[in-house]
């Protein structure tokens, strides 16, 4: 987006490292996206480096979370259909994993990055592009296979995506009435868990065991699970909480964090790698449906990944640093019998049979872009072709309760990016990027 002389200024003031420090383009990318723990992020480019901001204050409009000289960047890896970029140093620990969703996004960055380094301060050679992606078409093939109870050698993955997706569990969109009607509005989970209590004089961290429950968007830990009064509790969707991911800086198995914007994160370990991808998609959700702006109705939207086979849709959150998939929701593409979209708009609505051996209420999928959304519509009308020999009807979505719910959903997406309540929470504390 443009940067005109005023937001020049407080980007010299709060940002530029070097004094003759030139700018050359700013733009909207996102983190955690896969994981279901989206946070919107600003890429500057500069002449020399390559900052990745957040929002703040009003005093301080920009947080650096880091900064990336052209010099320290060894390669970057482009991922599954182009929807992240990960940026990769000579220092291996620094690798920063970078949300586009959107393939033309993920093109026109590498083309103005490799031109900000041609004109800045970086020699030849410049950085290669590796674009293959192997490590993550290996686990998400194993993931389908699973999920298709087909061998690896049958799986064919059509489309990789990330979308905001509407739980049906949570919502469901009635075709006819338009109206959605409330399902389970918040995830509940209880279990016994450890959690780090704080750290010895000589550093040496001490764990202790308690018993977490997530209940109506709320988590309240015990110290037994007998016990009548947590020892804390948390509204997740709350504005003192930021969200939750893998815990980094521990040598505790299994450990995530629930980050907490006026005290250090709440640091839990979990039983095994199952229990704890269960617990950061449930506390993920909780989070998700929680601050919203004034005015604006709240839609229950997940953040998550889209794949589509040539069988199946799969909605899934995967973890960027184990590759672990986790299921949140599959349909047979044989029980699809249409999609309805506004043209200019960047959601569709996909309808499923009635008299499917499962009943599955509509799905409503978000894309960053009419682009990314149009190539969803064109892998599925062709695959489905292939099975039924006609085309996937297409429908103008009429409906005004439903075209004005989505409408707002969109806005509300687009809003994260000036609401300094969703994306300053927990920055103090944030773990490394992948």
């Amino acid at each position: 987006f443009k940067v005109d002389n005023n937001h020049l200024l407080l980007l010299m003031i709060h940002v530029f490292r070097e004094n003759e420090e030139q700018l050359f383009k700013m733009l909207r990318m996102s983190t955690g996206h896969m994981e279901g723990d989206l946070q919107p992020l600003y890429l500057l480019l500069t002449d020399c480096y390559i900052y990745l901001l957040r929002k703040g204050a009003a005093e301080k409009p920009y947080t650096v979370d880091d900064a990336v000289s052209y010099n320290e960047l060894d390669y970057l890896s482009v991922g599954l259909d182009q929807q992240t970029v990960t940026l990769v140093c000579t220092n291996r620990r620094r690798k920063f994993l970078l949300d586009t969703a959107d393939a033309s996004l993920t093109f026109w960055f590498l083309s103005v990055l490799k031109s900000a380094m041609v004109q800045g301060c970086r020699e030849p050679p410049y950085p290669s592009i590796l674009t293959d992606a192997t490590m993550e078409k290996l686990a998400l093939t194993k993931f389908v296979s699973l999920e298709c109870h087909c061998e690896v050698s049958e799986v064919s993955i059509h489309l990789y995506s990330l979308v905001h997706w509407e739980d049906p569990m949570d919502m469901t969109l009635s075709p006819q009435s338009g109206t959605p009607t409330s399902g389970s509005t918040f995830s509940t989970k209880e279990g016994t868990v450890m959690y780090r209590s704080g750290t010895t004089y000589l550093g040496k961290e001490v764990w202790k065991s308690c018993y977490l429950v997530l209940s109506n968007g709320i988590l309240f830990l015990y110290s037994e699970r007998t016990d009548e009064t947590p020892l804390l509790s948390i509204t997740m969707g709350g504005e003192h909480c930021g969200g939750c991911r893998r815990s980094n800086n521990t040598d505790h198995p299994h450990a995530f964090q629930v980050i907490l914007t006026e005290r250090p994160p709440l640091v839990l370990s979990a039983n095994n790698e199952e229990d704890m991808a269960d617990w950061m998609q449930l506390l993920c959700q909780s989070v998700s449906k929680g601050v919203i702006p004034q005015g604006v109705a709240p839609t229950l939207c997940i953040p998550c990944c889209l794949v589509m086979t040539d069988r199946k849709l799969l909605t899934c959150h995967q973890d960027c640093q184990t590759s672990f998939f986790r299921s949140l929701g599959s349909a047979d593409i044989c029980d699809v019998i249409s999609v309805s979209l506004e043209t200019e708009k960047e959601y569709c609505v996909i309808e499923f049979a009635a008299d499917s051996a499962q009943f599955l209420p509509p799905w409503v999928l978000y894309f960053s872009g009419r682009e990314e959304r149009d190539r969803l519509l064109q892998e599925l009308n062709s695959t489905w072709k292939s099975i039924f020999q006609a085309n996937l009807p297409h429908r103008e979505m009429r409906d005004p309760l439903v075209r004005k719910r989505c409408s707002e959903a969109l806005e509300l997406m687009k809003s994260a990016w000036q609401r300094a309540d969703s994306l300053a929470r927990g920055r103090a504390q944030r773990e490394p990027w992948c």
